[in-house]
């Protein structure tokens, strides 16, 4: 029954694409509202493209919902967290971006969310080390984001493999 559950909710990658592009034409409008100069241009360059891959994230967790992994669920809510952290405080010698990219792309998920990240993680990687002089934040954020990726990619596996 939990397999007709899950198969209901795949989504097409272009509805899911669909919808991760609105999300960050969305969000750009409502910072388009709040920001003004530098940190509207900062928003837009920076803010705004990890909507994308953010929201088909998103998509690939609710197809997963029915499938009862909680370890994988807290793992995706302890990344998601210490990303978002950044942004309400200053956690410092880690990048969220890099941390949530990294695992976006080296988790199990559709093609949308590791193509869209990849591209995200080679503008973030630009940034913050060819313009802002920061090696140290996204080597960090990429090490916690490998390491959390094959923390779950070892749980599915064996979750596979007792199955078989």
């Amino acid at each position: 029954m939990a397999s007709v559950s899950v198969n209901l909710l795949r989504f097409r990658p272009l509805a899911v694409l669909i919808f991760s592009l609105s999300g960050a034409l969305i969000y750009a409008m409502w910072a388009r509202v709040r920001f003004s100069g530098d940190g509207l241009v900062s928003q837009y360059v920076y803010v705004v493209p990890i909507v994308v891959p953010f929201i088909a994230f998103l998509f690939d967790r609710a197809a997963e919902i029915c499938d009862g992994r909680r370890i994988c669920f807290l793992v995706d809510a302890l990344v998601i967290g210490t990303a978002m952290m950044r942004v309400v405080s200053h956690l410092p010698f880690v990048s969220g971006h890099a941390l949530f990219l990294t695992y976006a792309i080296l988790r199990p998920g559709s093609l949308v969310t590791r193509v869209t990240a990849a591209m995200v993680m080679v503008e973030v990687v630009y940034l913050k080390v060819f313009v802002w002089g920061d090696l140290v934040t996204p080597l960090t954020g990429t090490a916690l984001g490998l390491l959390s990726a094959v923390v779950v990619r070892r749980i599915t596996r064996t979750e596979m493999i007792e199955k078989i």
